[in-house]
């Protein structure tokens, strides 16, 4: 059976979010901010001037904590031996000539072009992917579109941020990304039992496809099934869970 989506529908919203799905809307408060000095009042998902203008000497292979901007913090990027590397920065456009409309981009092709369309797909056994940007609230202008891809490094509750695959593997159905846990970690209500992964051409049909994906391919005394569906909508796999 298919899993209940008042458990699930949560992920599926977080997800939905598009580029933001990392760390909220990343903004600058109007144009002003970019002259004003950085205050103590930043909001958690906002930049100040100088973590803005430390964007500016960014370059790909730059590693990022795991809430990548925002916060209270004068950096952007971070040393990669640092055990707060989460991310590798592997693109980053500036002025990339897009706008954002309450926080998110209604057209993916931008990102797509930049950061290679299997940006923020759950495939089965690689590392989480995502990308986010800094944007004027006041203007919508994206002032820095970028790419990220995790280092390894576990998430702060726990998680190895790697896309789960093998039998046995566990994870939490109420994380928005969905990463592997120790099966004995709080939270954690799902048990791989065989894992369908979908080929590129039908991720944007699959979610709709997926109790035929389940009931035909999966194999062993699996409970519900769990199409894992990104921020664009598309499911890169299909679970057979316990």
């Amino acid at each position: 059976m298919n899993i209940d989506t008042e458990t699930f529908g949560p992920i599926r919203r977080l997800l939905a979010v598009g580029g933001v799905a990392v760390a909220g809307t990343v903004a600058l408060t109007g144009c002003g901010i970019l002259e004003d000095a950085a205050t103590e009042n930043t909001a958690d998902d906002e930049v100040n001037s100088a973590q803005y203008d430390a964007v500016a000497d960014a370059a790909e292979g730059d590693c990022l904590p795991e809430p990548p901007v925002g916060g209270a913090t004068d950096t952007f990027a971070i040393a990669c031996d640092d055990p707060e590397a989460f991310w590798t920065l592997t693109a980053i456009a500036a002025d990339p000539g897009i706008t954002a409309t309450g926080g998110s981009i209604a057209d993916p092709a931008a990102v797509y072009e930049l950061c290679g369309e299997e940006i923020g797909a759950n495939i089965p056994g690689q590392a989480w992917t995502d990308w986010n940007m800094i944007y004027d609230q006041t203007t919508g202008n994206v002032d820095y579109l970028f790419c990220l891809e995790a280092t390894g490094n576990p998430t702060v509750d726990g998680a190895t941020p790697v896309y789960p695959s093998a039998e046995g593997e566990c994870f939490s159905s109420t994380d928005y990304m969905i990463g592997t846990y120790p099966c004995d970690a709080a939270g954690v209500d799902s048990t791989i039992v065989d894992t369908v992964e979908v080929q590129a051409d039908a991720w944007a049909t699959a979610e709709a496809d997926a109790e035929s994906i389940a009931t035909g391919e999966c194999s062993g005394d699996w409970t519900y099934y769990l199409p894992a569906i990104d921020q664009f909508g598309r499911a890169a796999a299909v679970y057979c869970t316990n």
